[in-house]
């Protein structure tokens, strides 16, 4: 099966984000400031009788709810434009046996007995080569027979392993 995929930085970002973001870990992360903040507020109203916060439970709100999204978010952007495979658009070719992908400054060919894992999202399948480096198909330019075969194909792969 053909078909051609194009990453654009927002799709980039909202899907870089979403699998962080997703992370048992985070979720911990998220609680935690959603936590502080219920406290700070709930303090300066006067509803219950808590403790001062300090300066601490300022500064790890301050890091959780800001700089660290902010470092994600650059981090993003500098690997999403340092990378021209990630900014090309890919031919791709999802055959039985491996998968062909081909940009404008390279070429490269994986079987599937390699391949990490592959997940399907809402809106994409991810095809990984190792934990951290995966193969983005957005599925928003793929037409309901396409994601059909993709599904099909990907169903296979997962067999093989």
């Amino acid at each position: 099966m053909k078909l051609k995929a194009k990453v654009t930085i927002r799709q980039y970002l909202k899907i870089l984000f979403s699998l962080t973001y997703s992370k048992p870990i985070m979720i911990f992360l998220i609680c935690f400031a959603l936590l502080l903040v219920l406290w700070i507020a709930l303090y300066h109203l006067n509803i219950l009788n808590l403790p001062e916060p300090i300066i601490y439970q300022y500064i790890t709100l301050l890091l959780i709810a800001v700089i660290h999204p902010t470092v994600i978010f650059t981090t993003i952007l500098r690997n999403y434009y340092s990378s021209n495979h990630l900014r090309e658009t890919l031919d791709m070719d999802l055959a039985e046996d491996k998968i062909k992908i081909r940009g404008e400054s390279f070429y490269m060919e994986i079987l599937w007995t390699k391949i990490y894992k592959v997940v399907e999202k809402k809106n994409w399948f991810l095809i990984y080569q190792n934990n951290l480096s995966a193969i983005l198909i957005p599925k928003k330019e793929l037409s309901l027979e396409q994601i059909k075969q993709i599904q099909k194909i990907l169903e296979s792969v997962k067999t093989i392993k």
